[in-house]
C-alpha cells in the first residue's frame, strides 16, 4: 500500500481496537461493581445462591414447593455445582457465582476467537471477533450476574468449536478426540440450562448431514448418557403425590408415566412451559437485530456463501438453528439472554466471513487491499457503536460520554435504551440492602421474601420461589393452599416484595393480612416491606 492508505489503515485498526477494548473496560468495571455487591442486583440471583448452597450441603433444591418452605428450583444442577466449591472455601455469596458466569464470558469469546481463527488464519479478526462478542449489550448485562446462562453458553461455544476441529466430512479422518470433547461439551450445556437443546439439534444435524452412518450410533450414546443422567436425578429427587403425571406414554409403557412427577421432571420441564407472547418475541427479535446488525448481515453473508458451495460448515448450521431458537423469547418471563448464543454464532460466521473477505481482496491488488483495510475496521466501529453502553459520571467517563454525545445526568448510557441491569450499584443501594436485611433480623419467625439474598444475610430461613410459583401456578401444578393457610395466620414476621411474582391467590392473601410497614429504594426498584395488620382492624 501507499504510505497515506498504510496509515490511514493501521488509524484505523487502532481506532476500532479502542473502541471494543474501550467497552471491555467498562465490562470490567461493572464486574468489579457487582462482585462488591451483596445483594440481588437481577430478582433471582439469591435463589440460584440459594440452589448452590442446598447442593453444597449434600441436598437438591428440586422438591415439593407445595409444602413450607414452598421452595423449589427450576434449572439444571451443573452450573450450581461448579459455584459449590466457591461456597465451601469462601462461604455464601454471591460473588462467588457472579464470577464464575465472568469467567465464563470470558471463556466464550476466547473459544470464538479460537473458532474464527481456526478457520480463517487472521489472528487481528479473531480477537476482533471476540472482543465484539463481550462488547453486546446482552453479554454485558447478563455475563456477570450469578446465572447459569453465560455458562451454558460457554459451553454451547466449546461444543461447536470443537466439533468443528473433528473435520467431519468426506475424505477427512475424523479426529475423535475433539469429537469426543464436543460431546462433553454439549452435554455439560444441556445440565447447564435446557435452551442448549437448539445448539445440541443443530450439532446433530450437521453429523447427520456429513457423517451419517457414524451419527446413529453416536447420537445413541449421547441419548442414552443424557437420558440415564437425567432419570436418575429425576429418581432421586423423589416423586409427587399430589402433580398428576402425563399420560406420554400409552398402552404398556404407562408406568413410565410416573417419570413426569419426579420433581426433577416437574421443575425442570413442566415448569418451563411457559405462556407465549408473540410480540414480546417478534420486539426481542428487532431489538437483537438492530443492535447487532453489522455482525448479523455478515454472518448472513457467509451463511450464502456456505451454502452456495454446498458446503455448510457446523457453524452454519448453528448460526440457522440457533436464530431460529429465540422464538422461544417469547416465553413468558423470558428476555434477551435468549439472543446471547445467537450473538456467539453471529460473532463467528461474521468473523470468518470478514477474515476470509479480507484475504480474497488482498489477493486482487492495492485497490481491493486499500478498499478492505478501510472496510474492515469501520464495520468494527460502527458495530461497537450500535452496542455502546457507558457509565457517564466520573473524571474517566464523563469526557468520553460527552465527546460521544451520548452523556446524561443517569449516569448510564445504553443503546439498548432503559434496561434494569447495567447501571452500577451505588452507595444508597447497599445502604438499602443492608436496611433490609436489619428488618428482617429484627422479626421473629420466618420472613416471607421474594429475594432471598436478604434472607441469608439476615440468617433466616429461605421461604418461596416467587418466579417458579407462578409459572407453576399458570401450569396447575402448584396449589397455594397451605402457603396461604399461613399467611392468613400471619406466620411470617415480614413480607419483603419488589416485583410481586407471586399467584394471584397469594398476593390477594398477603394484601388481606400484611399492611406496609415502609418502603426502601434501590437498583431503582421500590421495596415494599409489609408487616403483618395483627387483627388492628386496618
Amino acid at each position: 500500500m501507499p504510505r497515506w492508505a498504510r496509515g490511514l489503515v493501521i488509524a484505523l485498526f487502532v481506532l476500532a481496537a479502542l473502541a471494543l477494548i474501550g467497552q471491555l473496560i467498562v465490562y470490567g468495571h461493572y464486574v468489579v461493581s457487582l462482585l462488591r455487591f451483596p445483594f440481588d442486583y437481577d430478582q433471582g440471583e439469591g435463589f440460584e445462591l440459594y440452589d448452590t448452597i442446598l447442593h453444597a450441603q449434600g441436598e437438591w433444591p428440586y422438591r415439593d414447593s407445595q409444602v413450607f418452605p414452598f421452595y423449589t428450583s427450576i434449572y439444571p444442577p451443573l452450573y450450581h455445582l461448579m459455584v459449590v466449591p466457591l461456597i465451601w472455601i469462601f462461604g455464601p455469596h454471591l460473588w462467588t457465582g457472579r464470577l464464575v458466569g465472568t469467567i465464563a464470558s470470558l471463556v466464550a469469546a476466547a473459544a470464538i476467537g479460537w473458532g474464527v481463527h481456526r478457520v480463517a488464519g487472521n489472528r487481528l479478526i479473531a480477537i476482533f471477533s471476540g472482543l465484539t462478542f463481550l462488547a453486546s449489550n446482552y453479554t454485558f448485562h447478563v455475563g456477570p450476574l450469578f446465572r447459569q446462562h453465560m455458562t451454558m453458553v460457554m459451553f454451547e461455544v466449546l461444543a461447536i468449536v470443537a466439533l468443528a476441529q473433528a473435520r467431519v466430512g468426506k475424505g477427512q479422518p475424523l479426529r475423535h478426540r475433539w469429537l469426543y470433547a464436543g460431546l462433553v461439551f454439549l452435554l455439560a450445556a444441556g445440565f447447564s440450562k435446557q435452551l442448549a437443546l437448539a445448539t445440541v439439534i443443530a450439532a446433530f444435524l450437521f453429523l447427520l448431514v456429513w457423517e451419517p452412518r457414524r451419527t446413529l450410533p453416536i447420537g445413541l450414546g449421547f441419548a442414552a448418557v443424557a437420558a440415564g443422567l437425567f432419570l436418575a436425578i429425576n429418581h432421586a429427587t423423589g416423586y409427587s403425590t399430589t402433580v398428576p403425571p402425563l399420560d406420554i406414554f400409552p398402552g404398556p409403557l404407562a408406568p413410565l408415566n410416573k417419570i413426569t412427577t419426579g420433581w426433577f421432571f416437574i421443575s425442570v420441564v413442566r415448569a418451563n412451559v411457559n405462556t407465549f407472547i408473540i410480540e414480546q418475541a417478534v420486539g426481542l427479535y428487532q431489538q437483537w437485530s438492530r443492535l447487532h446488525l453489522i455482525i448479523i448481515i455478515m454472518a448472513a453473508a457467509r451463511l450464502v456463501v456456505e451454502i452456495y458451495r454446498k458446503r455448510p460448515s457446523i457453524y452454519a448450521f448453528w448460526f440457522v438453528l440457533i436464530v431460529a431458537n429465540g422464538m422461544l423469547s417469547g416465553k413468558f418471563g423470558a428476555g434477551e439472554s435468549y439472543f446471547i448464543t445467537a450473538t456467539a454464532a453471529a460473532c463467528v460466521l461474521s468473523g470468518i466471513a470478514i477474515a476470509q473477505g479480507w484475504q480474497y481482496a488482498s489477493s486482487r491488488g492495492r485497490g481491493w487491499a486499500i478498499a478492505a483495510g478501510v472496510l474492515i475496521p469501520l464495520l468494527y466501529i460502527v458495530q461497537t457503536r450500535l452496542t455502546l453502553h457507558l457509565y457517564t459520571e466520573g473524571v474517566v467517563y464523563e469526557p468520553v460520554a460527552r465527546v460521544l454525545g451520548v452523556w446524561n445526568e443517569a449516569g448510564y448510557y445504553d443503546s439498548q435504551g432503559y434496561t434494569q441491569i447495567g447501571p452500577r450499584p451505588k452507595k444508597v443501594d447497599h445502604d438499602g440492602g443492608w436496611e433490609i436485611v436489619e428488618l428482617a433480623r429484627s422479626v421473629d419467625g420466618p420472613v416471607f421474601s421474594e429475594e432471598a439474598a436478604f434472607l441469608i444475610r439476615a440468617g433466616k430461613p429461605v421461604v418461596t420461589n416467587a418466579f417458579p410459583q407462578l409459572v407453576m401456578y399458570q401450569a396447575q401444578i402448584f396449589d397455594p393452599t397451605e402457603e396461604i393457610r399461613m399467611i392468613d395466620e400471619q406466620a411470617f414476621g415480614l413480607v419483603i416484595l419488589r416485583a410481586q411474582f407471586y399467584p394471584p391467590p397469594v398476593l390477594e392473601a398477603l394484601g388481606a393480612n400484611y399492611r406496609l410497614k415502609t418502603a426502601i429504594r434501590m437498583n431503582g426498584f421500590t421495596y415494599q416491606i409489609l408487616e403483618p395488620r395483627r387483627g388492628d382492624g386496618d
